[in-house]
């Protein structure tokens, strides 16, 4: 399933700090990564920290996008799946 194209204007949108623009990212992708999160986790409390935690580094990191390197989602999905890591790596 491909991505809608309005990620990356709302990904843009989140670069200029934009909070309505983040607003709309978040109900256009927070169940997917949700999902992504839940399957490398297997706990739902911690699907959501890390959720949590994502969101603010997208938020804070959206200014780094690059269309042309990746797909929104793929990119998305990269910084949940590298904290979901850090996660379980952590004492």
């Amino acid at each position: 399933m491909q991505a809608p194209p309005e990620l990356s204007t709302l990904l843009a949108g989140c670069a200029r700090r934009d909070r309505e623009a983040f607003a709309r990212l978040y109900r256009a992708s927070s169940a997917k990564l949700f999902g992504v999160a839940l399957r490398i986790l297997r706990r739902e409390d911690w699907a959501e920290e890390v959720l949590q935690e994502s969101y603010v580094s997208i938020w804070n990191h959206a200014q780094d996008y690059r269309a042309g390197l990746s797909a929104p989602m793929t990119w998305m999905t990269s910084i949940v799946r590298n904290r979901c890591l850090d996660w379980l790596r952590r004492p």
